[in-house]
C-alpha cells in the first residue's frame, strides 16, 4: 500500500482544497448572484456532457486501464498504440453522438420545455462540454497509467475549481452576462486538457503511434468484447448517476434541480478519499490481476472499504452536525434547507458506497467484468421506477431515497460476488468500531454543544467531533492508515519545532 498511500493522500490534499473552492462556488451559486434555476442549469448541462461522455467513449478509456500493464511492461513509448487507437475510437464515438444528438434535440428536449425551459435553451453547450470532457478523460486515464495521478488530480479538482471561480467572478463583477457565463462554462475543460497535455509532453509520458504493435495484434480480440461490455456499463452507470436530476428537471423544476444537487455538493465531500485511492488503486489492481497477486487485490479491498468509510462518515457528521450554522454564517439562501432529508439519505448513500471499498474496480479489471455490466443494468433498471414512484410521493426526498435503496442492494450484489468468486471480503470488527463510535460521538456533540453565535458554533461542534473521533480511533488503532499518517504528521511538526 506504500505507493497507493503515498500518491491517495497526496491527491486528497489536492481534491479537498479543491472542495475548499468548491465550497466557496457553491456559496456564490446558491446566493444573491444566482437563482436556484442557475445554478440547477450548470449541473444538469454537466450532467448531460457525462452521460453523452459515456456514449462517446465507446469503451476505450476503460480498454486503457485494463490492458495498458499489458504495453507497459513489454513496450517503450514509442511503439504503445493503445492509447492512439483509443483517442481515435473515442473521437469516432463522439462525432457519431454528436449528429445523433443534433438531430433528435428536438425529442430531447419536450421532456424539458414545459418545466425547464433554461435547460432546452443552452443544450448546445453540451457539445463542447462534452468533447473537452472526453478529451480529459483520455489524458487522465494515461496519467493513471504512468502512475501521475496527482497531476490529473491538480487539473481536475483544483485547476477546473480555480477556472470556476474566476467565471463566476466575471460574471458577478458584470463584465460578462449570464449568456456568456454558460458558453464560457462550457469550454472550462478544454482549458485544463490544454494543461494536462503539456504536463505529459513534458514528461514524456504521452506519445502518438498509429503503427498497430505485436500486442494489440494479439489481444485486440480480447478488447472488442470488453469494449462493449464496458461501454454499456459505463452508459448505465452514468445514467444512474445522473436519472435523478433528469427527472427531477422534467417532473419538478430546474429550482428543485438545484436545491436536489446542492445536497448532492454536500455529500460529495465525502468522496475526497475515495478519488484519491481510486486514482492509484485502479492501476495497481490491474497490475495485480496481470501478476495474480490476490493477496495485493485482497489487503487494497480491506484497506480502502475501512479507510473510506472512517473518513466518509467523519465527514459526513461534520456537515449534519454544522448545517444549520452554516447556513446563517453564509447567508445561503433558505429554500435550499429543502434538501436537508435530501441530504440525509444521499449521505448514507455514499457511507454505503465507500464503506464496501473498490468493489468495482476489483470487478472491473477482472475476467468477470462483464458482472459489472450486468450489475449496472439492475441498479438502473432498479433506479427508474423507484425515483418516478417516490418522487411523485415525496418530491426530490423521494428521489435521495430511491438512490439509498438501490446503491444499497447494488452494492451488496457486488460485495456478495467478490466474496463467493474470489474469496475476499473488506469487513472486520474494525469497520463495525468505526461506525459505533461515529455515531456515539456525533450524538455526544449534537447533545452537548447548542452555542448561539454560529460561527463559534461551529467552532466548538468541529473541535470536539474532531478531538473525540481521533482520541478514541488512534488510540484503539483501528486504522493502520490513520495512525501513520498521525505519525508522519507529528513527526514533521517535531522536526520543524526542533529547527526553530
Amino acid at each position: 500500500m506504500g505507493i497507493i498511500r503515498k500518491q491517495s493522500i497526496t491527491s486528497t490534499l489536492f481534491i479537498y482544497i479543491g472542495f475548499a473552492i468548491g465550497a466557496i462556488n457553491t456559496l456564490l451559486f446558491t446566493g444573491k448572484y444566482f437563482t436556484e434555476a442557475q445554478y440547477g442549469l450548470t449541473r444538469e448541462l454537466f450532467d448531460l456532457s457525462t452521460t453523452f461522455f459515456a456514449l462517446s467513449n465507446l469503451g476505450g478509456i476503460s480498454i486503457l486501464y485494463r490492458f495498458y500493464p499489458y504495453y507497459r511492461d513489454r513496450l517503450p513509448l514509442q511503439e504503445r498504440d493503445l492509447f492512439t487507437k483509443m483517442l481515435m475510437l473515442s473521437l469516432s464515438g463522439y462525432i457519431v453522438i454528436g449528429i445523433l444528438a443534433y438531430v433528435f434535440q428536438g425529442f430531447i428536449g419536450q421532456y424539458f420545455i414545459v418545466n425547464s425551459p433554461l435547460l432546452v435553451h443552452y443544450l448546445y453547450t453540451v457539445y463542447p462540454m462534452t468533447l473537452f470532457y472526453l478529451l480529459f478523460s483520455m489524458l487522465e486515464a494515461q496519467a493513471w497509467n504512468h502512475f501521475s495521478s496527482i497531476a490529473a488530480n491538480f487539473f481536475k479538482e483544483l485547476g477546473l475549481r480555480l477556472l470556476t471561480t474566476v467565471l463566476i467572478a466575471l460574471y458577478i463583477f458584470k463584465w460578462i452576462d449570464f449568456n456568456q457565463f454558460i458558453i464560457a462554462y462550457s469550454f472550462l475543460y478544454g482549458i485544463i486538457f490544454l494543461g494536462l497535455l503539456f504536463y505529459l509532453y513534458r514528461k514524456g509520458q504521452i506519445s502518438l503511434t498509429f503503427k498497430t504493435s505485436k500486442i494489440t495484434r494479439r489481444m485486440y480480440k480480447k478488447m472488442m468484447p470488453f469494449a462493449s461490455f464496458v461501454f454499456f456499463a459505463s452508459l448505465f452507470t452514468m445514467l444512474a448517476r445522473n436519472f435523478d436530476g433528469f427527472i427531477i428537471s422534467s417532473v419538478l423544476s430546474l429550482t428543485q434541480t438545484g436545491i436536489f444537487n446542492f445536497a448532492n455538493y454536500l455529500t460529495s465531500l465525502m468522496e475526497g478519499p475515495q478519488r484519491g485511492l481510486v486514482s492509484v488503486s485502479v492501476v495497481v489492481i490491474a497490475q495485480a490481476w496481470k501478476d495474480k497477486d490476490m493477496e495485493r487485490i485482497a489487503s487494497i479491498y480491506r484497506k480502502t472499504a475501512l479507510n473510506m468509510l472512517l473518513f466518509a462518515g467523519f465527514l459526513f457528521g461534520l456537515v449534519l452536525l454544522n448545517l444549520h450554522a452554516a447556513f446563517e454564517v453564509f447567508h445561503i439562501k433558505a429554500s435550499f434547507l429543502q434538501g436537508e432529508m435530501v441530504l440525509v439519505f444521499l449521505g448514507l448513500t455514499k457511507m454505503v458506497e465507500l464503506g464496501t471499498g473498490v468493489n468495482a474496480q476489483i470487478i472491473a479489471t477482472s475476467r468477470y467484468w462483464r458482472v459489472d455490466f450486468i450489475s449496472t443494468v439492475s441498479l438502473l433498471l432498479m433506479l427508474i421506477p423507484l425515483n418516478y414512484i417516490l418522487i411523485r410521493h415525496f418530491g426530490i426526498t423521494g428521489s435521495a431515497m430511491a438512490t439509498l435503496i438501490a446503491y444499497f442492494f447494488f452494492n451488496l450484489v457486488r460485495y456478495i460476488f467478490i466474496w463467493v468468486k474470489f474469496d475476499m471480503q473488506p469487513f472486520t470488527w474494525r469497520n463495525g468500531a468505526v461506525l459505533v463510535i461515529l455515531a456515539v460521538n456525533f450524538f455526544i456533540v449534537r447533545l452537548l454543544v447548542d452555542v448561539s453565535n454560529p460561527l463559534l458554533d461551529i467552532a466548538c461542534k468541529s473541535a470536539l467531533f474532531t478531538g473525540l473521533n481521533a482520541a478514541v480511533l488512534l488510540s484503539l488503532h483501528i486504522s493502520e492508515d490513520a495512525n501513520k499518517l498521525w505519525s508522519m504528521g507529528l513527526e514533521k511538526v517535531k522536526a520543524i519545532i526542533s529547527r526553530s
